[in-house]
């Protein structure tokens, strides 16, 4: 059972990070961000690119936050140049942010192939936690995602560009009417989501197989928590996250691997048709 829990919160926290984003971007903008999981996928390509060939091996940390930058200059590109116009329609902004991740896709292909890219941890080795052989990066993704969820928070609530993207989500019409500068605020959530994707997306690359097509195994994950917490719902998606997680970790241990990955399509499935408002009914940043 302690396996379980441990791998559930090692696993948990990065769908916290990955899930928050993408429920952020729609609560704000009022759309979904189908490229979402090519962002998180970028911060582990660049990773791979600045500590390999432009760095020789060297730098890890430094690799990293670059490669968060990188991936927030792709998001900032993808709303100034794709998506600012044309934000007010949903099924424009789903279809254009859907080619991208095609597009980048592709790009990859071309770039690195279909095959595996090696991208080192920030901590190797292992450890054993009571009786439990757990990767030392797999011991630091749980703290240091509360650390980021709890600066979210803050951020949030208690700044004036925080409390600014709330009154956003909650009547952008409103907003609107008092001078704020609406078309801003989504462009910097959607930066702030890539951010957040890019980071989990750096760590968790070496414990995954990155390949030029994992956006969607991540961008299924995402929108399944989401449904499972409640679009428009931050609390409800770090909660689905774990729950989502535990569900995945427990399948695995009971019956295979293999059919963890259908929790997430059974989730978003038994959640629209039971309860399609999901966990949290209400929208709540």
């Amino acid at each position: 059972m302690l396996e379980i829990v441990l791998f559930t919160l090692s696993r948990g926290a990065v769908y916290a990070l990955v899930a928050v984003g993408f429920v952020l971007v729609f609560s704000v903008g009022g759309v979904l961000n189908l490229a979402h999981g090519t962002l998180f996928m970028l911060g582990g390509y660049f990773t791979y690119l600045f500590y390999g060939p432009l760095f020789g091996g060297r730098w890890l940390l430094l690799a990293i936050a670059l490669a968060v930058l990188s991936t927030c200059v792709v998001a900032a590109l993808l709303h100034a140049v794709l998506l600012r116009r044309r934000l007010q329609s949903p099924s424009y902004v789903m279809v254009m942010s859907l080619a991208v991740a095609l597009f980048v896709e592709q790009c990859l292909r071309a770039g690195f192939g279909a095959t595996s890219t090696s991208v080192p941890g920030l901590l190797a080795g292992s450890q054993t936690l009571m009786g439990v052989r757990l990767l030392q990066l797999e011991l630091l993704l749980f703290p240091l995602a509360l650390v980021l969820l709890l600066v979210l928070w803050a951020f949030l609530r208690h700044t004036a560009q925080g409390r600014s993207v709330i009154a956003v989500a909650q009547n952008r019409q409103g907003a609107l009417l008092v001078g704020m500068d609406a078309s801003r605020i989504v462009a910097g959530t959607l930066v702030l989501s890539a951010a957040l994707a890019a980071l989990a997306g750096a760590l968790v690359a070496p414990t995954i197989t990155l390949v030029p097509s994992i956006w969607a195994y991540w961008l299924v994950k995402a929108f399944a928590i989401a449904i499972l917490g409640g679009l428009g719902s931050l609390p409800g998606a770090v909660v689905a996250a774990f729950v989502l997680s535990f569900a995945e970790v427990l399948t695995t241990f009971t019956l295979s691997d293999q059919f963890a990955d259908l929790v997430a399509l059974l989730v978003i499935v038994l959640v629209l048709i039971l309860r399609p408002t999901g966990l949290f009914a209400t929208r709540s940043l």
